[in-house]
């Protein structure tokens, strides 16, 4: 309790006992101004934690209940009467309470959702700004690319023998191909293309893609298959790679177990890693954070699950950080909802 509530606690409690002493006096519940004693109740409903505000109802009750037995009462001529209008002073004291809490605990739950929306509209800013500058920098980094194949074309023709210079323009090409799928990519999210696919499709995928990127560093798989299908576009598989990739860079041993699995309707996804640091767990994918290793990674792969219906969360112990990912499972099977099959090779 701080010293802001003690001051008001001892306060209200000082005057609903004055009013009660005052009141005991002259006419009890017969006094008109009984009604005063409302006031404290009000004032600790809106001031107070509900548990020091409660504390200042029962106390004004209690006071009111009282009055059953006030010097006053053998000179009332109508003894039921007066009962009545002490029994009324409870009910509307109890009844005050009850409202107050309630429509407090309504402002209370108000007033998260409000801060949980400014949060996503923070964020949904932040990956606006950074949708905004991938595809200016996509835009500026297409015309470098085809200056440099035509460079090495030409070069070619000089060399062709030169291993260095194949070399590099399968590397040039490499990057031409990824610059297309991005732009596939953006295409499917701009159209809304999703397609229907298993979690054992999409688990083979992240498989072998992470062979590709981080053949150092060890997952450990411990999944099980199951029933149902996924309704996602192209991100879905460089989301969960993001998250995998970034559990595993924060891990100690380099090593990362994964446990999935299909239950409730839901694919249940856990990436556990061992690390000391488990620093900014609370703030991952909500917002940015300064770290090297997480922070606008998780920040989109988050946005991009929660796009379809699916939820990121990250736990810390001791010593190690576990990232629960959940997607919702379809029944349809087959091709995507406009018919068209998409492109997933390459992407990764």
């Amino acid at each position: 309790m701080s010293r802001r509530e003690s001051i008001i606690v001892a306060v209200l409690l000082l005057v609903t006992l004055t009013a009660h002493a005052l009141i005991w006096f002259h006419g009890a519940a017969a006094n008109p101004y009984a009604v005063v004693l409302l006031v404290p109740i009000a004032a600790a409903m809106l001031l107070l934690p509900f548990r020091l505000a409660w504390l200042v109802v029962i106390v004004t009750m209690g006071g009111q209940l009282m009055q059953l037995i006030a010097p006053v009462l053998e000179h009332q001529p109508m003894t039921s009467h007066y009962h009545a209008m002490v029994y009324g002073q409870l009910f509307a004291a109890g009844l005050l309470g009850l409202t107050l809490h309630y429509l407090r605990l309504r402002l209370q739950r108000q007033e998260l959702a409000l801060h949980a929306l400014h949060q996503r509209q923070a964020r949904d800013e932040q990956l606006v700004a950074i949708g905004t500058a991938a595809a200016q920098f996509s835009h500026e980094l297409g015309n470098p690319i085809q200056a440099i194949q035509l460079l090495l074309e030409q070069t070619q023709l000089e060399q062709p023998d030169n291993d260095d210079l194949q070399q590099l323009a399968k590397q040039t090409l490499r990057l031409q191909q990824l610059l297309n799928d991005w732009r596939e990519v953006a295409e499917d999210v701009r159209s809304q293309r999703q397609r229907y696919f298993t979690p054992q499709q999409m688990l083979q995928q992240l498989r072998d893609a992470w062979q590709l990127i981080r053949p150092d560093i060890t997952v450990r798989w411990h999944c099980k298959t199951g029933t149902g299908e996924l309704l996602a576009d192209r991100t879905l598989l460089p989301a969960l790679l993001s998250l995998l990739q970034n559990a595993a860079q924060a891990s100690d041993d380099a090593s990362i177990d994964v446990h999935c699995e299909t239950a409730g309707g839901q694919w249940h996804i856990s990436m556990v890693n061992r690390t000391a640091a488990a620093q900014f767990v609370e703030q991952l994918g909500s917002r940015l954070v300064p770290s090297a290793q997480t922070g606008a990674g998780a920040l989109l792969s988050s946005a991009t699950i929660e796009r379809f219906k699916g939820s990121v969360h990250w736990q810390a112990t001791e010593n190690q950080v576990i990232t629960r990912i959940s997607l919702p499972l379809q029944e349809h099977r087959g091709l995507m909802t406009d018919g068209v099959t998409p492109k997933w090779s390459g992407y990764y």
